[in-house]
């Protein structure tokens, strides 16, 4: 059983509901599974056979999962990634306006706009890219390990960091006055987008409840 309830968790993990809906949803696909296993085991075969063919019948848990999504919210995952990028660049401008300012608060420390573009498209292509590497390598293989963003993403980037700090040890006199924030980019802003997968989710679930409350009342 406990194989079943890991298989329907994760058809319906992060899906744009609240919880409610969500537990709702999920009672539903146990129903719907634990009939289809019934009449698998009718037929003659054992429990752990009915199981696989019931999972085999049903499709691969991950693929539902983003089936559903597209169901419910057709440019999920665009709308995510734009969200993202927007977000990480916001940040990343705001912590380099922030050192700056206060290293050199004399000047007039006003981020020029083509080095925000340039960092928003940076910032894009970074994302995107392994946002794309995530997916595909969730396609292939089955592992709770590399199904966590989390982990995915931000395990790497600590080691990239943890490389470039020899380049800080070796040459500290390069990296005055806030330029070390530089070599951390990275793992930064893999957090902050994983801060912002979060903060888009919640938020669009909120939103989401508190429409359908509005409408009720």
């Amino acid at each position: 059983m406990k194989e079943i309830e890991r298989y329907i968790k994760e058809i319906v993990s992060d899906l744009p509901m609240n919880d409610d809906e969500k537990a709702d949803f999920e009672e539903e696909l146990y129903a719907h599974f634990h009939e289809h296993v019934n009449d698998l085991m009718v037929k003659g075969n054992t429990k752990d056979e009915a199981i696989l063919q019931a999972m085999e019948s049903f499709g691969n848990e991950k693929n539902l999962n983003w089936e559903m999504k597209k169901a419910i919210f057709p440019f999920y995952k665009v709308v995510r990634y734009l969200w993202n990028v927007v977000f990480v660049t916001a940040f990343l401008c705001l912590v380099s306006y922030s050192v700056t300012e206060y290293y050199h608060p004399e000047f007039v420390n006003a981020l020029p706009m083509d080095s925000v573009i340039m960092g928003f498209f940076i910032v894009a292509f970074i994302v995107g890219a392994a946002e794309v590497i995530f997916e595909a390598i969730n396609d292939q293989f089955k592992s709770k390990w590399l199904s966590n963003p989390w982990l995915f993403f931000l395990v790497p980037s600590l080691l990239f960091g943890g490389i470039q700090t020899f380049s800080l040890v070796e040459n500290p006199e390069q990296y005055q006055e806030g330029f070390w924030l530089d070599l951390y980019a990275v793992p930064i802003g893999a957090f902050v987008h994983l801060i912002s997968r979060q903060l888009f989710t919640l938020i669009f679930v909120r939103n989401r409840r508190d429409y359908k409350e509005n409408k009720v009342v």
